[in-house]
């Protein structure tokens, strides 16, 4: 069973060695586009791909984000892959599988095509801010981001291979989808990590929604501020 793991990523340089090595822990390829970053993530890349073949460089795409962008990745590697092994049809950089994924994915009835995630959503809170646990530096920060949103959040991440899936540019995912197991795999999701990191995404992602790339609806906030929250208002996680 192989599992290949397709990854979009621009501006991720403070988390991307730890997500992408967490990856190659249980992917056969991670093929990464990386759309133009500046920040030192592409420089980083090129590291993790010098130090372990598992890792992919596909493209360095510098025009807008779109969400096609995957999908080239998976015309070009498709031939790769039989009956029985898997995509990440999204891995994200900000997102961190702390179980057996493989053992998750071979325990799944093949009459089920699709797997969902469920992640918790761990958020930096304006207490974290006032009492100086946040730095610019994540994998310190990492140990004391213990509060996430009250809510999981459920969403599309490994496809079992098809020879029959057609996925256009314009479309998130390859279809026919079929059936979704009901057992979804977790996932510990680290989209806000500092400020300065806080400040990149919502500048980029303004940006992207500024370009037309047709994702990131839900940014409606004024600032990089809105992504903060209030203890009282989210779950304490033990080992956040």
């Amino acid at each position: 069973m192989k599992i290949y793991s397709l990854l979009v990523v621009k501006d991720e340089a403070d988390i991307i060695p730890l997500s992408v090595t967490d990856a190659c822990r249980w992917s056969d390829k991670v093929i990464v586009i990386d759309n133009g970053s500046t920040d030192g993530t592409w420089e980083c890349l090129q590291q993790l791909a010098a130090d372990n073949p598992k890792v992919v460089l596909f493209m360095r795409y510098e025009g807008p984000f779109h969400i096609g962008l995957r999908a080239q990745a998976f015309r070009a590697f498709r031939h790769e892959m039989k009956r029985g092994d898997w995509w990440c049809v999204r891995l994200d950089a900000d997102e961190l599988f702390p179980g057996d994924v493989r053992g998750f994915l071979s325990r799944i009835p093949r009459r089920f095509r699709t797997v969902k995630k469920t992640s918790t959503d761990y958020v930096i809170t304006h207490e974290d801010l006032s009492e100086g646990l946040i730095t610019d530096n994540f994998i310190d920060n990492k140990e004391n981001i213990h509060y996430a949103l009250p809510q999981k959040r459920s969403e599309r991440r490994f496809m079992r291979h098809s020879p029959f899936y057609v996925w256009l540019s314009r479309w998130r995912y390859p279809h026919p989808w079929g059936r979704v197991a009901p057992e979804e795999i977790p996932v510990d999701h680290y989209q806000y990590r500092s400020v300065a990191q806080m400040q990149r995404r919502y500048a980029n992602r303004q940006q992207a929604k500024a370009d037309g790339c047709g994702s990131f609806s839900h940014e409606i906030g004024n600032g990089w501020q809105d992504y903060l929250r209030h203890r009282k208002d989210c779950k304490i996680m033990v080992n956040g």
